[in-house]
């Protein structure tokens, strides 16, 4: 893509302006604009790296060449760690977009991974998991300050008894930024089915409540009887020795089967 070209699609995304001696660097699969050039070759190499990987694991095959595009802008932060994704939503915009806003670190680790987890699942489903089951499989990606940040606040829900509501989150269309009850839910409980079944098993699940209800997925897929039976093993899990190690021992499993 010509650099005219480019600076026309990132205005048409709301992107700022491409400032002089920004680097870009493209393939078929993701379009890279960073602060220097060096950084943005860096993020394509990864993001293709992490696009096949998070495929494999989660699908249990690799996404065709040039399927679901992603446009990607990085800008390096040492203090700020504002990260977001676009999946497309209407049939006029052709590329998936994310913006990164962190340390150079995350934006070629974890953040990139949490981002690249979303962009890949939507390439794949485009009808779209529900939000909480979408955020918990990119969730399973971030470092391990974000966990332990989770883990402060599942203890403190058990402390006090004050559980967020479970079918309020599943039902949600959005988990917003600032939605901290949302998020942590929506990680704590994706690791909890992962020990419960495969990631196939969780993506058939997620697609099936979301079109038929949560009682009946929860039977057809679990052979849990109830959304209250549910509730009360994931409490009763995140207690346990087992919640605390969940992200290291689910991070890169075999990859799965297509469901």
């Amino acid at each position: 893509m010509k650099r005219t070209a480019l600076v026309l699609f990132l205005a048409s995304l709301a992107v700022p302006a491409v400032t002089q001696g920004a680097g870009f660097a493209f393939d078929q699969n993701v379009k890279v604009l960073a602060e220097s050039q060096a950084l943005a070759e860096e993020v394509l190499a990864k993001a293709n790296r992490l696009r096949a990987r998070i495929a494999e694991a989660w699908l249990g095959a690799p996404l065709k060449p040039d399927a679901g595009p992603v446009v990607i802008q990085v800008r390096v932060s040492e203090s700020a760690d504002d990260n977001f994704s676009w999946p497309m939503d209407n049939p006029k915009r052709t590329l998936h977009a994310i913006w990164l806003t962190t340390t150079r670190q995350r934006a070629l680790g974890s953040a990139l991974e949490h981002e690249m987890t979303h962009i890949v699942l939507a390439t794949a489903l485009p009808d779209r998991l529900p939000a909480w089951a979408e955020e918990g499989a990119a969730s399973l990606t971030d470092d391990s300050e974000r966990v332990a940040a989770r883990r402060r606040l599942l203890d403190g829900y058990a402390r006090t008894g004050n559980w967020p509501d479970l079918k309020g989150i599943l039902e949600t269309r959005r988990v917003g930024a600032g939605d901290e009850a949302g998020y942590v839910v929506a990680a704590s409980l994706t690791e909890y089915l992962l020990t419960e079944g495969d990631r196939a098993k969780f993506l058939r699940f997620a697609q099936m409540g979301k079109e038929y209800g949560w009682d009946y997925a929860l039977k057809q897929v679990y052979g849990i009887r109830s959304l209250a039976d549910l509730e009360r093993a994931w409490r009763g899990w995140t207690a346990g020795p087992a919640a605390a190690n969940a992200v290291t021992a689910l991070r890169h499993p075999a990859a799965s089967s297509r469901p």
